[in-house]
């Protein structure tokens, strides 16, 4: 006969859900149907009987996600506030808030975040900018403080947004206030030429010193003969609509793909026809070259994904709408808007750059970068410079940047030059693999993971146009990669019955 078998006492309960995310964590249902809370036990011992475990307090206002949006909206009031003549000597002040809130920010939100694949580029080529500080070139201290302010504003979302526990939802709602916000400037932009004068924000400054011959070369005639500025939307720039426009139809173009509502799908391509009537009548070919690379971008990635239902909808929804929306435009812009945009094809791409912006790029590297190895010294150009600079000495004038590669220059020579650009490379490459996922975690990823590939190789083609990433838009760029970048990796380690 076979001896009994012991009898196997019962295992203890385990102290809580172990797992990613959930290390040493305790979730419990108050009701039925009830979401699941976390819990810990209370500090004298085990959790209580009756379900009377004391509720763990996760951080405090500056752990909220709901900084993302808020952060957000902070750039439109202060984008909003720079139109009310009332408050035009307060300029200065607004300009500053809108970038120290990104600074407040990385002082404030508490933890290690996690750390986004481009980081230690952008620190590096941070890190050698701030060594121009002792350069002879730097000759106004508060200007080169201000420099370095601006610069580390524009990369401090890398480092706070990504630690705070973005969800896919956090991350939705912060595209949809940029989509709304630069749907209603292309909006307004439309409207400013439909009525000359009554829709029109006061311009800026900065074009006003220029004189009246170059504020006239801003200026076109519509079609019923008035003689009006290029759109400038919800800004003080003439032609400053077109940057709207183009976060209407890229944003646009994710929402009609993702959305599973008609109403939702209307309001998208809405905003997408909107978007390119008001980029036509803004006739700034850099934004329109920007925004069809990065739809040439996105249709690739639905194409090399296999995803060609979603694919033919872009393509039908975005052609109609910009061979309409040109019609519409001539219609309205008259011939200034046809010839505009007739020169694009009348010549070769190449030429037309050259003819424009081409001449800069070979000033930057035939001359400045053997003039300036190291960088030229801090607060020296940009808006560092007109604010808080100290241009008396000869010897060190100030200098002007047109495109984002003369900057870099100026910032820390070759050094700089290689670093940055390298690491919006690896932000392109990293949200390259999450569209070609086929959504382990949430649908949407890879989705809007092709939308911010496209963005950010728009991006990327943006900086031989402008100086990009000395701009608020450049803290856009990385605020939506690191919310990208935060968001899957929420996802990713959060527990499965969680997702």
């Amino acid at each position: 006969m076979r001896p009994p078998r012991a009898v196997v006492p019962p295992r203890a309960p385990r102290p809580g859900l172990q797992g990613p995310g959930v290390l040493g964590r305790r979730y419990v249902r108050r009701a039925p149907g009830a979401p699941l809370e976390v819990v810990a036990p209370s500090a004298s011992g085990p959790a209580r009987e009756g379900g009377g475990a004391r509720p763990v307090v996760r951080g405090g206002l500056w752990t909220s996600s709901r900084w993302v949006p808020w952060f957000v909206v902070t750039l439109i009031v202060c984008q909003l506030v720079l139109l009310v003549e009332a408050l035009s000597p307060l300029r200065v002040v607004v300009r500053i808030l809108a970038f120290g809130m990104s600074l407040v920010l990385l002082a404030m939100v508490p933890g290690r975040g996690a750390k986004h694949p481009a980081l230690p580029y952008i620190l590096g080529a941070l890190g050698f900018t701030a060594l121009g500080i002792v350069f002879p070139g730097t000759v106004s201290p508060v200007a080169a403080a201000a420099q370095l302010g601006i610069q580390l504003a524009i990369a401090a979302p890398l480092l706070w947004v990504t630690r705070l526990s973005i969800d896919a939802k956090t991350f939705r709602l912060t595209l949809a206030l940029l989509f709304f916000f630069n749907v209603a400037s292309a909006s307004v932009g439309v409207l400013q030429v439909y009525f000359p004068g009554r829709f029109q924000p006061n311009l800026s400054s900065t074009i006003q010193s220029q004189g009246d011959a170059y504020v006239r070369s801003l200026q076109f005639e519509t079609a019923s003969g008035d003689r009006v500025l290029r759109p400038m939307g919800l800004t003080d720039m003439p032609g400053g609509a077109a940057t709207g426009a183009f976060y209407a139809v890229l944003l646009g173009s994710g929402f009609l793909l993702s959305s599973r509502r008609g109403l939702a799908r209307g309001v998208s391509a809405g905003g997408i026809l909107v978007g390119l009537l008001s980029l036509y009548l803004c006739q700034v070919r850099a934004i329109a070259l920007m925004l069809g690379v990065c739809l040439a971008a996105m249709a690739f990635m639905l194409a090399l994904t296999g995803r060609l239902v979603r694919l033919a909808k872009l393509l039908v929804v975005v052609g109609v709408a910009a061979v309409f929306a040109f019609g519409w435009a001539v219609s309205v812009g008259g011939d200034a808007v046809l010839s505009r945009w007739n020169s694009l094809v009348e010549a070769k791409p190449e030429d037309v750059y050259q003819r424009n912006r081409g001449h800069f790029l070979e000033r930057t590297f035939e001359n400045l970068l053997p003039e300036y190895p190291l960088g030229a010294g801090l607060g020296r150009y940009g808006m560092p410079n007109a604010y808080f600079g100290d241009n008396s000495d000869p010897e060190h004038p100030p200098l002007w940047a047109e495109i984002q590669w003369t900057a870099w220059v100026y910032d820390g020579g070759v050094l700089v030059l290689a670093l940055y650009p390298l690491g919006v490379l690896v932000a392109m490459a990293w949200v390259f693999r999450i569209a070609r996922k086929r959504g382990e975690v949430d649908d949407e990823f890879w989705l809007w993971g092709s939308v911010i590939f496209a963005y950010n190789l728009g991006a990327l083609a943006l900086t031989f146009s402008y100086p990009f990433f000395m701009s608020q838009v450049g803290m856009e760029f990385w605020l939506l990669n690191a919310a990208l970048f935060g968001a899957w990796t929420h996802a990713k380690t959060l527990h499965p019955h969680l997702r």
